[in-house]
């Protein structure tokens, strides 16, 4: 079996005969898998001819689209680590990426064109003129070598890397199967995640399925105009999405005919599931995993069992335990730090250069807090720091906090999330203004609301904004986070 990705992707295509099988649907028009390693080949031929040698890092701020599937596949083609961010970041956020990446390229389309001109040192190209060039006829060298790196959010609110080798890719690993050929999937989450990256190109690449990619981040009526169109049977999203998507008209229209919904990201709500499990049943899918690990280890169909928290059993060969803050094994039904025992793990790294940090066969700790039920089931209860997970990505208020107490009516800040009556997670802002003979509320709420649209990322933004006359606190000082989320219901 060849050890390069794109080389053991393609032959594993050519051996089930999906050459002439659409891969699949972008931009208006279908791509057979044939198109797509010719499109890779073109764009490998496109690296090597900007001077890019195996082993260099190449930033791909893409939107999901063809041009990204052929630069991911095209990069590993080439022997290249391929790096996707998020192009729906605010730019600055985009900047500190490309600063924590290094890389030796960085590729855009006509709507990222631009972006990084105040990045300092860095090369750009066009995807469109990488598309260009002669295809590449060989495979670069794969096994141990890097192929992909993936930011994560960070507890400390700064990006690290996860570098992946081609040996730890493809290969679809889930809950479940998907269907393969005749499947239509759409995926919500983007290929900047690994978790969209398996839905959509993986999925594709390794079972046969028509993976549908939209240009723009989906909004729930977009996503539901999608899967109208295409006749899509399976469906991954964030449990928010999810709680956003059942507010649209037509839902019911478009999530019956579905075979699977897989929700990772966050917890599923208990109102998420009284929803859904009635039009899904097994076929709604509440699975967990990591970025650092390389996917899902625990997942189950949402109906088994009946508490939000349950996430199900591990998978096999992936052992679970909870440990207290002495790395003591607690029993059954006491919380504490979940690991995950896994053969890979990557910890991030604060720059590209630093390389790939990778452990094996190792207890990986989540960060979350957790317990193992009398039955094996695991239940995750949130958090063990203070970033909050909004959409399936982390958040860190003390972010949000200072630029909300920039503002000269602002004394003090605090961030926190709240699950919203409809079921899905968002932030709310605590404030406390500055003292003043007459203040507007109303008023002040829309301008520091605009404010944080205008700077900071979408999924940064608080839903809305609670005054208050003091903000909870430990003896410390710090702000009781958890005060804040536990009185929460109370302003919905």
């Amino acid at each position: 079996m060849p050890d390069n990705l794109t080389e053991r992707l393609a032959e594993h295509v050519r051996a089930h005969g999906w050459d002439a099988n659409v891969a699949f649907v972008a931009d208006a028009r279908d791509w057979t898998f044939a198109e797509v390693f010719a499109g890779a080949a073109r764009v490998a031929g496109g690296y090597r001819a900007a001077g890019l040698r195996p082993g260099d890092r190449v930033l791909l701020a893409l939107p999901d689209s063809m041009e990204m599937v052929w630069c991911l596949l095209g990069a590993w083609q080439a022997g290249l680590v391929a790096l996707p961010v998020n192009v729906q970041m605010s730019r600055a956020d985009l900047e500190r990426d490309v600063q924590t990446a290094e890389p030796a390229l960085a590729v855009t389309d006509p709507e990222t064109a631009g972006w990084l001109d105040t990045a300092e040192d860095i090369r750009t190209t066009a995807a469109a003129t990488l598309a260009e060039a002669d295809p590449e006829p060989g495979f670069a060298p794969g096994g141990d070598a890097s192929a992909l790196g993936l930011f994560t959010s960070g507890t400390t609110g700064k990006p690290k890397l996860c570098f992946f080798r081609h040996r730890d890719l493809g290969g679809h690993r889930g809950p479940s199967e998907f269907p393969g050929p005749g499947t239509v999937g759409f995926s919500v989450s983007r290929m900047y995640f690994l978790g969209g990256m398996a839905s959509s190109l993986f999925a594709s690449l390794d079972t046969g399925q028509t993976s549908v990619l939209s240009r723009p981040r989906a909004t729930p009526a977009v996503a539901v105009e999608l899967m109208r169109r295409h006749h899509v049977t399976t469906f991954f999203s964030q449990p928010s999405f999810l709680a956003r998507l059942l507010l649209e008209p037509g839902h019911e229209e478009v999530l019956r005919p579905l075979r699977q919904v897989m929700c990772a990201g966050e917890v599923m709500s208990a109102r998420m599931r009284e929803r859904l499990v009635p039009i899904l049943g097994e076929r709604l899918i509440n699975a967990y995993g990591a970025t650092e690990i390389g996917g899902i280890a625990v997942g189950r169909p949402a109906d088994y069992h009946p508490s939000p928290s349950a996430i199900g059993p591990a998978f096999d060969g992936r052992p679970l335990r909870i440990l207290d803050e002495q790395e003591r094994e607690l029993p059954a039904g006491e919380s504490g730090h979940l690991h995950i025992r896994v053969p890979m793990a990557s910890r991030g790294v604060a720059r590209g250069s630093l390389g790939p940090d990778q452990v094996h066969d190792v207890w990986w700790p989540t960060g979350d807090l957790a317990t193992i039920d009398e039955n094996a089931v695991v239940h995750v209860h949130g958090r063990l720091d203070d970033v909050e997970v909004i959409g399936g990505q982390n958040v860190v208020p003390g972010e949000v906090e200072l630029l909300l107490e920039s503002h000269p009516r602002v004394l003090e800040a605090a961030v926190s999330a709240v699950r919203r009556p409809a079921g899905f997670t968002s932030l709310r802002a605590y404030l406390v203004a500055t003292p003043a003979e007459e203040t507007n509320p109303d008023a002040l709420t829309v301008e520091l609301l605009d404010l944080a649209r205008d700077r900071l990322s979408f999924y940064k933004v608080p839903d809305d904004v609670v005054w208050l006359d003091a903000l909870p606190r430990n003896g410390n000082g710090k702000i009781l986070r958890r005060t804040l989320r536990a009185e929460g219901d109370q302003f919905v």
